[in-house]
C-alpha cells in the first residue's frame, strides 16, 4: 500500500500551487515523447547546493551518493522516471561497484511495495514489467555475476569499435548482446542513441554518472535533465559533479521547464525539484 506523502509547492510556472509528490513526474509521459527518428533521452541527478553528486569516504573504494542528500522523496521521483523508460543506460562502473557492494540500489523500477502504484501505472501504459538495460563500457570489464538480477530484462552492452574481441566474446557467450557504437574503445553519444533507436527504443533514461552524462551532452543527444538540489552544503575535496572533462565552449545553455520546492526532505534542509531542457 502506497503511503501518502505531503505535497510540494510549484515555483515555476504558476507560483504557489501545491501538487502531490506522487505522480509529479509520471504526468510528463516521457514514454510517449520519442519517435523512431528521435527517441526521448533524459537523465537525472541529486546534488547538494555546492554541486556534490558523489563523494569519497573512508568506507568505500569508489565515490558514492552522499547519505546526507539521499532521501526517499527524491527516490520516489527516480522510480517515476524509470517507469517511463523503455531502456536504462548505465555504465560498467555501476556493475563493478556491485561487485564490492557499493551500488546505491538495484536498477529500477524497485519491487518495494511502496512503489506498487508505479508498477500498476507502467502496466496500464502497456509497457513491459521492467525497462531493458544498456551498459556503456569501453573496457568490457563487467562482472557477469552482477548481471544475474537483470536476466529477465534484455541486456545490451555498448562499446567502441576497437574493444577487445575476446572480451566481447566472453559477454556474448554468456548471452549478453554486444553492440559497437564509436571509434577506438570509447563510445560515441550520437551513435549510442542511434543504435538504441534502431533497436526500437523510444524512451531512453540515462542513470549513470558524469562521464555518461557528458557523452550525451557532447553529442547533443539529451532532451531533458531532472535535477534535485538539496539545500545543503557538504564541502569536501574528493567529489563528482554533473559533468567532467574539458570545458564546453560555448557553455551549454539550459531552459527551465519547471521548479518545485519540497520542504519535507532532507531533514533540516528541503530540496528543489528542477527540470531543464537544452536551449536550441
Amino acid at each position: 500500500m502506497t503511503t501518502v506523502q505531503p505535497p510540494v509547492t510549484r515555483l515555476f510556472p504558476d507560483t504557489g500551487v501545491q501538487v502531490p509528490l506522487q505522480g509529479l513526474y509520471l504526468r510528463h509521459r516521457l514514454h510517449l515523447q520519442g519517435r523512431a527518428d528521435k527517441p526521448c533521452v533524459f537523465s537525472n541527478f541529486v546534488s547538494s547546493l555546492d554541486g556534490r553528486i558523489a563523494t569519497a569516504s573512508d568506507t568505500s573504494t569508489t565515490r558514492t551518493v552522499p547519505p546526507a542528500i539521499a532521501n526517499l522523496r527524491d527516490w520516489r521521483l527516480y522510480q517515476e522516471l524509470a517507469a517511463q523508460a523503455d531502456v536504462l543506460v548505465t555504465s560498467g562502473r555501476y556493475f563493478r561497484q556491485g561487485l564490492v557492494g557499493e551500488q546505491q540500489d538495484r536498477l529500477p523500477v524497485s519491487r518495494d511495495p511502496a512503489y506498487a502504484d508505479i508498477h500498476a501505472w507502467r502496466e496500464a501504459q502497456g509497457l513491459r514489467a521492467q525497462p531493458d538495460v544498456a551498459i556503456l563500457s569501453g573496457s568490457l570489464d563487467i562482472p557477469l555475476e552482477t548481471l544475474e538480477p537483470y536476466r529477465q530484462r534484455r541486456i545490451i552492452v555498448i562499446t567502441g569499435a576497437a574493444a577487445d574481441p575476446a572480451d566481447a566474446d566472453r559477454l556474448q557467450d554468456a548471452g549478453i548482446e554486444v553492440v559497437r557504437a564509436g571509434h577506438g574503445t570509447q563510445v560515441d553519444g550520437s551513435e549510442i542513441i542511434s543504435k538504441l533507436s534502431a533497436l526500437g527504443y523510444r524512451s531512453i533514461y540515462a542513470v549513470a554518472g558524469p562521464a555518461v552524462f557528458r557523452t550525451l551532452l557532447s553529442a547533443n543527444r539529451l532532451d531533458r535533465l531532472y535535477l534535485t538540489i538539496t539545500q545543503q552544503l557538504l564541502g569536501g575535496d574528493e567529489f563528482d559533479t554533473l559533468t567532467r572533462g574539458a570545458a564546453f565552449t560555448p557553455a551549454l545553455g539550459m531552459s527551465l521547464v519547471s521548479l518545485y520546492h519540497d520542504p519535507h526532505a532532507p531533514p533540516g534542509a528541503g530540496q528543489l525539484l528542477a527540470v531543464f531542457e537544452p536551449r536550441p
